[in-house]
């Protein structure tokens, strides 16, 4: 098994985890965001990294085309499951497709991220799945937060 199937895998698992909170709220609870600066809704958390993984993984370690507009995701994300849930399926089944040419040797070699400079693929790859882990656990507090806030209960 390489490297980047090891390292996939639990990003993967971070992903699916963060759509699944997000599936299991009702339409209040999805755009609900606790009251304090900067913070976002379950909605806004999902969107944001599926969308920051397709950029990172498909565009950078893979070489994909991939238009990412950052702050789309916290202007007008997808509340609906179905939607966010079909697109995570569609950037898996992309990056699976990509896994087998992601040697270990390739993954250290370098290459330009749009915003980071060079770097090595693995880089990038370890960042996505730090990123998705993070958000994950900003999507559990959200969602208990809403929960304690309406009286709900996963």
């Amino acid at each position: 098994m390489s490297v980047a199937e090891v390292v996939w895998a639990y990003t993967a698992r971070s992903i699916d985890a963060l759509v699944a909170v997000l599936e299991g709220l009702d339409e209040a609870g999805r755009g609900w965001r606790p009251d304090v600066p900067e913070a976002n809704s379950v909605a806004t958390l999902a969107n944001h990294t599926i969308a920051n993984a397709e950029d990172n993984l498909l565009g950078t370690v893979c070489g994909d085309d991939v238009r990412y507009e950052r702050q789309a995701d916290f202007d007008t994300p997808e509340t609906e499951p179905a939607a966010v849930r079909a697109r995570w399926d569609a950037l898996r089944a992309r990056f699976d497709a990509h896994l087998p040419s992601l040697t270990d040797e390739r993954l250290h070699e370098t290459v330009e991220h749009p915003r980071r400079g060079p770097v090595t693929r693995l880089d990038v790859l370890v960042v996505v799945t730090r990123h998705a882990a993070e958000h994950l656990a900003h999507a559990d507090l959200t969602r208990d937060l809403y929960d304690a806030q309406t009286g709900g209960s996963r």
